[in-house]
């Protein structure tokens, strides 16, 4: 089956891809004349432009994870939905809170830049500034439409109703089957603000879903096993979706293009998770993607951008950002776990867990 490994795998890739995403922005690139391979300027704005798309492959997996998990519930039971999408929601928040902790320390004692001041630059008024903070911890920003820490921190909060929204979905997706996808896609064309992210994405997530109750990968890697000839027309085919997704993100609205994703965690599924060190660089980089979400954003930004851009070449740039952000994504777990903040989380994951059959999957 599509396993936690290939996930894991998957979100090597993707978190490769969001971290040229952001710090390849057209604006950065300019005021910092950052050297790429293209010689176009506005090929390599596009190209790292579409590189956004790993923002619907987590949204993808994170569907497809759930859906799985949720099958594989005991359905007459409906506090086993509760427990699982409260435990995932406690995974999220004990991350986010740790860092948001790391975060505020170091700017305040190292930085020394004022949180007071960044809360609230007009007033002092503590309790204005307590109450940011707490919305900003718990990743709510974005909703509350509050001044968070961390401006790519938005997905957090895109993150938490996808979470929440999931066992709607999954029952939608029970009773509809098919007919949710069209009209997933539908979704963006007729609603009003379309770019509103959980609308934007809701194609996507609903894609994830069909995929883990229909298992499309497996039966897709089913397809003709064994012969060499098809696999290689397989890969060809993969290849050919991603160009079909850049063009369709270059000509068309980007969102078009997110229908698409799907093709990485298949090519993850059938090629490259049986690639030696290369599965395993990616699997572990995986292991640390929330962590380099969160944190990527504080050095490349708002700390250290001048470090991180004397290397002027864009593969440099890539390299040291993802190699520092993988070694403080590192010593934070080493943190967590010579504090025992682990352990607590654990503990409480305990007071909420029900009954039920293991999960499978992701």
């Amino acid at each position: 089956m599509f396993s936690r490994k290939h996930s894991t795998i998957t979100k090597g890739i993707l978190i490769i891809l969001m971290l040229a995403h952001h710090v390849f922005a057209p604006d950065h690139m300019e005021f910092y004349e950052v050297k790429t391979i293209w010689n176009n300027p506005v090929l390599a704005a596009q190209t790292f432009t579409f590189f956004k798309i790993c923002v619907a492959g987590f949204s993808f997996l994170s569907a497809f994870g759930i859906t799985r998990a949720l099958k594989n519930q005991n359905r007459k039971e409906p506090k086993a939905d509760m427990s699982l999408i409260a435990g995932r929601l406690i995974k999220l928040e004990s991350g986010v809170l740790f860092i948001y902790v790391l975060a505020v320390f170091y700017k305040q004692f190292i930085m020394r830049q004022s949180i007071g001041l960044f809360y609230a630059p007009l007033d002092m008024d503590l309790a204005h500034i307590l109450l940011s903070m707490c919305i900003d911890s718990l990743g709510l920003a974005a909703f509350m439409g509050t001044m968070p820490l961390n401006v790519t921190w938005w997905y957090l909060s895109y993150a938490i109703l996808l979470i929440a929204a999931m066992p709607l979905i999954y029952r939608a997706y029970e009773k509809f089957r098919y007919l949710l996808l069209p009209a997933a896609c539908m979704i963006c064309l007729v609603i009003p603000g379309m770019r509103v992210e959980f609308w934007c994405y809701l194609p996507t997530v609903f894609l994830g879903c069909a995929f883990a109750c229909e298992n499309w990968f497996e039966r897709l890697h089913e397809w003709k096993q064994g012969n060499y000839i098809i696999k290689a027309g397989k890969c060809t085919a993969c290849l050919f979706l991603l160009y079909l997704s850049y063009l369709l993100s270059k000509y068309t609205a980007l969102e078009f293009s997110y229908l698409l994703i799907f093709v990485i965690p298949y090519m993850v599924y059938e090629f490259i998770a049986f690639i030696p060190v290369l599965n395993f660089c990616l699997e572990f980089l995986g292991r640390h993607a929330a962590n380099i979400f969160l944190i990527h954003t504080f050095i490349y930004y708002y700390f250290y951008p001048d470090f991180i851009y004397s290397f002027q070449d864009s593969w440099k740039i890539l390299g040291v950002l993802l190699l520092l952000s993988l070694a403080v994504s590192i010593l934070i777990e080493l943190l967590k776990k010579i504090t025992r903040y682990n352990k607590l989380t654990e503990k409480l994951l305990i007071q909420i867990s029900y009954k039920q059959a293991p999960e499978q999957s992701l």
